[in-house]
């Protein structure tokens, strides 16, 4: 066979290599679109298909977690009120706030007197006892409010907003009001009288005890 023939014969056995390699590849695309168009055909009949790793991607999300901040935050006097009622059902007579307690007395549905101190940074009861001190006399008049110590604590922010940290019934002259002590917003403390009756709210004197500086500009 001559050199010629040989060169002939050698460039069609590569020409027929690369075809056959096209034809495979051709196969592989083939089956590629194939496998495509039964994706797409999926796909109209269970829903669109999703983008690949979308699915777990929005599985695994992790929800939207809180602030941060604490739910409660410092027990207030209406969150002591609350806790205090709750382990002794009755009428409060005086709320206090003193050393990081609140010192709760509360009238009983029993008609005993009771003693109370509930943690102020946690709203647990610390304390409940009883309290023979007071009289009969306190248990009438406070029987016949119509607003609580925790409606006057609100009424009382109504008028001086600010944080409660007292608040006492009292029988003035005949009148039935809760004294109630809020320190202002602006670090003053008001001492306001709110009508156990009415809800009216009458304001006393300033508490100039704590320093305030802003006359000095």
């Amino acid at each position: 066979m001559s050199k010629d023939v040989r060169r002939m014969f050698t460039g069609r056995r590569l020409l027929v290599a690369l075809v056959a390699a096209g034809v495979v590849a051709g196969g592989g695309a083939t089956a590629f679109a194939a496998a495509n168009a039964d994706g797409r055909d999926g796909g109209r009949d269970g829903g669109q298909v999703a983008p690949a790793g979308a699915g777990p991607a929005v599985a695994e999300s992790p929800s939207a977690t809180p602030s941060g901040e604490p739910s409660g935050g410092p027990v207030t006097v209406l969150d002591a009120a609350a806790a205090a009622l709750k382990a002794a059902p009755g009428k409060i007579d005086e709320i206090e706030l003193d050393d990081g307690v609140w010192e709760v007395e509360i009238l009983a549905d029993n008609g005993r007197w009771r003693d109370l101190k509930v943690d102020a940074g946690s709203g647990k009861v610390l304390s409940d006892r009883a309290d023979d001190d007071d009289d009969d006399d306190d248990a009438a008049a406070l029987r016949k409010a119509k607003l609580t110590a925790s409606d006057a604590a609100e009424a009382a922010l109504k008028a001086a907003p600010g944080t409660v940290t007292a608040v006492e019934f009292d029988e003035d002259d005949g009148r039935l009001v809760w004294e109630v002590e809020v320190k202002g917003e602006d670090g003053n403390e008001r001492e306001l009288e709110v009508n156990a009756s009415s809800g009216k709210v009458a304001f006393d004197d300033d508490d100039d005890d704590g320093d305030d500086d802003r006359d000095d500009d």
